[in-house]
């Protein structure tokens, strides 16, 4: 008797099904430039997928397992900040208005996203009643894991950099653009910042006092100001001394105030600006206290949200208490649903109430978050924080214009800078969705910053002067420091290009927690760990 043996047939291999849409959809991102592709992760997935299960519930925990991984790796190849980050700022995102929180989810997943997801499911479904789409899915993601489909374009090497002296002493350019050479010269020039300071020598006698007025502003940067198209508004040719290439060093509005604060002395990593500063010299409302100023604290807000007048009083040592606000009519909604009032009534009103002061001379600082993302105006253009921003730029450089008219018309000596916090990121980029500041990008970080100085029968016997080099905020407290020592109101006249001839360069540097952007020789460098580099991807 035989027995006749039967094999059994092999299982037939299973298609990705609905997850061809996941990758279909990260295909045509990468062919975009929008994110990047790891070929490793991604074919596990989907192996991972592909293979043959015959119980249902090895099905589910297969999609358990899936759904997660998928979504984490499209974060990771994407150019977005850590997840980390994220969780970091949750405290911060639950203080927001509800109307914020969907206008944020709204910049993630905009109308045309869910259009294009139509026409791909949509698409899909007919091509898969003809052709096999995880073939073509599969045999897709394979081309674009070939090298020639993603070349690395080469980075030249640096020249190594040549600078005045006088104007200087910072680290040269980083051997080359590894993540030891990066982390060597970042290191290299904080021990080089730690050793600079600006010293501010004491009045002469008999001087003629004047006030001096700082204007920190939220959220505006020189790309958003020609993304609003106001590049040309008049507040910019007010300015005796206007810099071209200053650097904020930050785009978040703590580590901002406190490293204007500090602006004596060289840029802190980002972590020391929360512990004491290095030295009392570098506190430089401290250092005009100590030259007879008084201080005065104006904002348009209460300061309450992460806790930023506190920031101000500890790590920036000013004493004053703020200027109460009563009286004054809310002009916009914060997002945090607190009232934020129109620029030129608080100053308007500030400066009633200095010239009724008997104070010899005084430092103010001035804060404004009327261009703070999330904002909503309570007249007028009542739409997204981001639609509205050109309206509520326009209003800030228009009361700040009207602002020095009243100066003028005051004759009142007094010197007034323009130093934005930081940008409003309203373009936004690969790594970062508009009106995200997670990581200090150049198009953030590259603030206008301006001196004027106002007076009775003051003359100004030069043309205005632009800082074409490098800076940041140990330039803007020389600057102020050869205000004082020249005292124009001595004798009536001043020169603006005497004023910016010993300004310290400072290399394009900056910092949040968790995020380093510098420059090397015109292109910008990110690391989010602390370690490892890579080219800050292009827009």
């Amino acid at each position: 008797m035989t027995t006749q043996l039967t094999s059994r047939p092999a299982q037939p291999l299973q298609g990705l099904g609905w997850w061809n849409i996941y990758f279909i959809l990260k295909i045509a991102l990468f062919l975009q430039g929008t994110i990047d592709f790891h070929p490793l992760e991604n074919f596990a997935l989907v192996v991972f997928l592909l293979l043959p299960l015959k119980a249902r519930a090895l099905h589910v925990l297969r999609l358990v397992i899936a759904i997660p991984a998928a979504a984490w790796l499209m974060h990771d190849d994407s150019y977005l900040p850590p997840l980390d980050r994220l969780w970091a700022q949750a405290g911060q995102l639950m203080q927001f208005e509800g109307s914020y929180l969907l206008e944020l989810l709204g910049r993630f997943i905009s109308f045309q996203t869910l259009l294009a997801l139509f026409a791909v499911v949509a698409g899909y479904i007919l091509l898969d009643r003809v052709f096999r789409v995880s073939v073509i899915v599969v045999a897709a993601l394979v081309f674009i894991s070939l090298p020639s489909a993603n070349v690395p374009t080469a980075v030249a090497q640096p020249e190594r950099q040549t600078v005045s002296e006088k104007t200087v002493t910072s680290v040269t350019s980083p051997a080359g653009t590894d993540d030891a050479s990066l982390n060597t010269y970042l290191s290299g020039f904080f021990n080089t910042e730690a050793k600079r300071q600006v010293l501010f020598d004491s009045p002469a006698q008999n001087e003629v006092p004047f006030d001096l007025l700082l204007l920190s502003l939220c959220s505006v940067a020189w790309d958003d100001i020609e993304i609003a198209g106001l590049s040309d508004h008049p507040l910019f040719k007010e300015f005796d001394v206007l810099f071209d290439q200053y650097n904020s060093a930050t785009s978040y509005s703590g580590p901002a105030v406190i490293r204007l604060l500090r602006a004596s002395c060289g840029q802190e990593t980002h972590s020391q600006l929360f512990s004491g500063a290095p030295s009392q010299q570098c506190y430089l409302f401290d250092n005009l206290k100590k030259l007879g100023f008084e201080e005065n604290l104006v904002m348009n807000h209460d300061g309450v949200f992460d806790n930023f007048l506190q920031l101000i009083k500890t790590d920036g040592q000013v004493s004053a208490d703020l200027m109460p606000q009563q009286g004054f009519t809310p002009y916009q909604k914060a997002f945090d649903g607190k009232p934020i009032y129109r620029d030129r009534q608080v100053l308007e009103d500030w400066f009633t109430h200095r010239q009724a002061d008997h104070s010899e001379k005084v430092v103010t600082l001035y804060n404004t978050i009327s261009l703070h993302d999330g904002n909503r105006m309570i007249r007028g253009d009542a739409s997204t924080s981001m639609a509205s921003y050109k309206a509520r730029l326009q209003h800030l450089l228009d009361d700040l214009y009207a602002f020095f008219h009243t100066l003028k018309q005051s004759e009142r000596n007094i010197v007034v800078v323009m130093i934005p916090e930081h940008g409003a990121g309203m373009k936004g980029d690969r790594m970062q969705i508009s009106g995200m500041r997670e990581i200090p990008s150049e198009s953030i970080t590259h603030i206008p910053v301006g001196l004027k100085i106002f007076g009775k029968d003051i003359v100004r016997t030069g043309e205005p002067v632009h800082v074409t080099a490098p800076a940041s905020h140990l330039a803007l407290s020389q600057l102020i420091s050869n205000v004082l020592a020249q005292n124009p109101y001595q004798t009536g006249r001043f020169d603006p290009a005497s004023l910016i001839k010993n300004l310290p360069e400072t290399p394009r540097v900056s910092q949040n927690e968790g995020s380093t952007v510098i420059d090397v020789n015109g292109k910008p460098y990110v690391s989010l760990d602390g370690n490892s580099w890579s080219a800050y991807p292009a827009h």
